[in-house]
């Protein structure tokens, strides 16, 4: 048997979920609004697998299996955050701003004291009650009101709330998609 919707399904999520790639560095505004559909199309692929091999006699074997994948924490991520986003409106998502600096290593950072001074300092900043930003320093840094040289950032998304919370948002539905077209939809047919 061959689970053709459930692989069209599987198809049309990675698009949705490139587009959420290609929105992570531009407008955190855009990439939430981008996100809410985005789930319920990534969530929709297992649901697809469940309806249709139910519809062309699946073995009791991959029930048996599939049963027990409710638990697999893939699963649970992306249940999780639909659930959250389209059940309770809630916030799905929260942004990690980190901002790299490079050059020599920090010999002076008292302005920050930070808990300790390797070759590499991380100090999270918190700007009128914003998300923490992360700043990563090999060099001595610049206090950030001070700042000159417009420093680079990247956004990471990690999980707000669920049983996923503080995980890497997009590499965990990546791996869900992944999880699905390797195993899932082959097991399944």
């Amino acid at each position: 048997m061959r689970l053709d919707k459930s692989r069209r399904a599987l198809t049309l999520a990675e698009k949705y979920l490139e587009i959420l790639e290609e929105l992570t560095d531009d407008d955190p505004e855009a990439f939430r609004d981008s996100f809410v559909g985005a789930i319920a199309v990534i969530r929709r692929v297992g649901h697809a697998v469940d309806f249709e091999s139910k519809q062309l006699g699946r073995t009791s074997q991959f029930s048996q299996w599939w049963k027990k994948s409710e638990e697999d924490r893939r699963h649970l991520c992306v249940k999780d955050v639909r659930d959250l986003v389209l059940h309770e409106a809630t916030e799905e998502a929260q942004v990690r701003h980190e901002v790299l600096g490079t050059g020599t290593a920090i010999s002076n950072v008292t302005a920050y004291n930070p808990a300790v001074i390797t070759a590499t300092a991380h100090i999270d900043v918190v700007r009128d009650g914003g998300q923490p930003e992360r700043y990563t320093f090999s060099a001595m840094p610049t206090p950030p009101e001070a700042e000159q040289a417009g420093p680079t950032f990247r956004r990471t998304w990690v999980f707000a709330n669920g049983s996923c919370a503080g995980d890497a948002l997009l590499p965990a539905l990546r791996e869900y998609l992944k999880w699905m077209r390797d195993d899932v939809i082959p097991r399944a047919e």
